[in-house]
């Protein structure tokens, strides 16, 4: 019997994921354009870093009734200028979830969060990211509501959407099981990481998952900015402290997948800030794997800006030694990343190994220096 339910299942997945296959994702640093002005102030002030630093994907993010107004005009604006852009659509998930119950679901959705959906179908977008935070841990069992039909619904609606999720870096600090050591069962006691991320062993739980399956990409927000203090400005973070962020979250992620919260067979892509934290952290953070920048134009400042000024040039092969002593150490960390070493921005002996060993482990020559040569070759594999 348990055979035949599975095998029902999985038809039902592929009939909710029908008439179009799913776009992959673009293999590319993703800039998230936001502010508290509104969809089109945000878009309309970011045009000039977008003309400078040509992001090949572009995340609009917005309240659910921003984006069904305004992502249309925004994604033409932002097409305008970059023709061949890539668009994400980023919705602000939390505001209706207390209101959500199995009798008012499917009008919420209908009302609030579909229109945001279908938004992002027609302008084209390949990726819905819903950005759920604290009612999730508040409100746990409507969020599992709200989250379980709102997929399946999207993916029957709108076909060849991708959906991912974004929350909180480390789940063991906001778990979803408090009890017999954090291993999933049927209650509802904290954020429900299983409802967007589950998979076998959480189906055998018995917890409410969508019949389509999980989201097809998580983002943890893996901030490393410290916290603003009272009436003071906000701190930078030291140098490190991303990289070390990231392999934090990294462990807590390994950790909830071992008690069923979260489905490891799910990709991740770190979402990191792009203010107060080292230009030098992203660089090399993002020199070893993709990143989605939260968010311009209101929340970037110098670094963050050198920071996506490197790793796009990167991404079109573009970086050389004569960018200028500016961004000279964001670009010597974004190589010290890609070959493994931590990334301080000053080029010494142990980096010069860790390329010589990078270059011969492809068959390629070169003394491991610093420089034009060794840049393309970096930029090239």
């Amino acid at each position: 019997m348990t055979g035949a339910i599975d095998a029902l299942e999985g038809r039902l997945q592929a009939q909710l994921r029908r008439s179009a296959s799913p776009r992959p994702i673009t293999r590319r640093h993703a800039l998230t354009l936001w502010s508290g002005d509104g969809l089109p102030r945000a878009v309309n002030d970011a045009l000039p870093l977008l003309r400078e630093a040509r992001p090949a994907v572009v995340q609009l993010h917005a309240g659910p009734k921003g984006l069904a107004a305004d992502a249309r005009r925004c994604a033409e604006q932002v097409r305008a200028v970059l023709p061949d852009i890539a668009l994400w659509v980023g919705v602000a998930w939390d505001g209706w979830v207390e209101q959500v119950t199995k009798a008012t679901v499917d009008g919420i959705l209908e009302r609030v969060y579909l229109p945001a959906a279908r938004a992002a179908r027609d302008i084209g977008a390949d990726l819905l990211v819903i950005n759920s935070e604290a009612a999730g841990k508040v409100h746990p069992a409507a969020a599992r509501i709200l989250a379980v039909e709102a997929i399946d619904h999207i993916r029957a609606e709108c076909p060849g959407l991708l959906l991912g999720h974004t929350a909180y870096d480390h789940p063991h600090y906001h778990p979803e099981e408090r009890d017999h050591a954090g291993r999933i069962d049927a209650d509802e006691e904290g954020y429900p990481w299983s409802a967007y991320l589950g998979g076998a062993v959480a189906k055998a739980a018995g917890v409410g998952l969508p019949k389509s399956g999980p989201v097809d990409i998580e983002l943890p927000q893996r901030y490393a900015a410290p916290a603003k203090p009272e009436g003071k400005p906000q701190p930078m973070a030291g140098l490190g402290a991303l990289q070390r962020r990231v392999a934090s979250s990294q462990a807590s992620y390994t950790r909830a997948a071992t008690l069923g919260w979260i489905d490891p067979a799910v990709p991740v892509r770190s979402y990191v800030q792009a203010h107060h934290v080292d230009a030098r952290d992203t660089a090399a953070v993002g020199a070893r794997e993709l990143l989605a920048l939260w968010a311009a134009p209101t929340r970037l400042d110098d670094d963050g800006r050198q920071a996506l000024r490197v790793l796009c040039a990167a991404e079109r092969g573009e970086l050389g030694a004569d960018l200028g002593q500016t961004d000279w150490p964001v670009i010597t960390a974004w190589a010290q990343g890609r070959v493994g070493v931590v990334g301080d921005g000053a080029w010494g002996p142990r980096s010069t190994a860790a390329a010589t060993s990078w270059l011969h482990a492809r068959a390629l020559d070169g003394d491991g220096r610093i420089g034009a040569e060794l840049l393309a070759h970096l930029q090239c594999t």
